[in-house]
């Protein structure tokens, strides 16, 4: 797998995110479901579509600026710690045959630039 690849993949499986968090929240499933997210579901319930439809967006945005936020500490442009010293993080890909794939190198093309225009095109 190379970043192209991964960046694709990620944006195609993040779309469906926000629709996978709705349809939980509206229909919340296991054993001990609590008070909180019975009343959420009710909630969502009440909702008109317009409404509905915000909400969909606010989570979507949500979904998208976590994703981006971490790719953006995966290409070095964002850091966790304070100060001039930084650490860096390294994404590999390994292969059922073992060959391995830097998914982040410092060269070509960044993790966040290519996801959202993968996003974008997952959107249309």
């Amino acid at each position: 797998m190379d970043k192209e690849t991964f960046a694709r993949q990620l944006a195609l499986s993040m779309a469906r995110t926000p629709d996978s968090i709705l349809g939980l929240a509206e229909r919340p499933v296991g054993r001990g479901v609590s008070a909180e997210r019975k009343a959420r579901a009710s909630w969502l319930a009440g909702l008109d579509e317009g409404s509905r439809q915000w909400i969909h967006q606010l989570v979507d945005e949500g979904v998208h600026a976590g994703v981006f936020g971490v790719l953006c500490v995966l290409d070095h442009v964002r850091f966790l710690e304070d100060g001039e010293d930084k650490g860096t993080f390294t994404l590999t890909h390994t292969s059922p045959s073992g060959e391995q794939t830097q998914i982040n190198p410092d060269q070509g093309e960044m993790l966040h630039d290519l996801y959202n225009a993968y996003r974008r095109s997952a959107q249309s």
